[in-house]
């Protein structure tokens, strides 16, 4: 379960280009990008949740989440979503979405990650 802010070893820059996207809430996203966008096309590869930011740079008590995905036939573009306000309210949903995410990206090394895959009633492969 995501209970704490991301620390990855380096960061991802959001915001070159015209593919970033905002969000006043986890709701919002849900509202304009839905749950159920083709992972294909866009291939989550990177989540962070961190800290908001104020004007002067000073990190508040907002969490924002920040959704980095790589776009089928555009390997040199990517889309970021920036979601602002996440409560804690959201994790436990924003969880499964990651969870969903992350099969979807496991699914493209199978070959060599050793992780073990199921398939549910509906034919979908999960890992173990």
């Amino acid at each position: 379960m995501l209970k704490t802010f991301t620390d990855h070893d380096y960061y991802c820059e959001v915001w070159e280009g015209n593919r970033t996207s905002e969000y006043d809430s986890w709701e919002d996203f849900k509202l304009h990008e839905g749950l159920d966008y083709d992972l294909n096309y866009n291939l989550m590869f990177r989540y962070d949740l961190d800290h908001g930011l104020d004007d002067d740079g000073e990190e508040t008590n907002e969490m924002v989440l920040y959704l980095h995905h790589a776009l089928q036939r555009h390997g040199y573009e990517q889309w970021h979503a920036v979601i602002h306000n996440i409560s804690e309210n959201d994790l436990e949903e924003i969880n499964e979405f990651l969870n969903k995410c992350w099969n979807h990206l496991s699914k493209q090394w199978k070959e060599i990650n050793n992780l073990e895959f199921e398939k549910d009633n509906d034919g979908t492969e999960n890992v173990i």
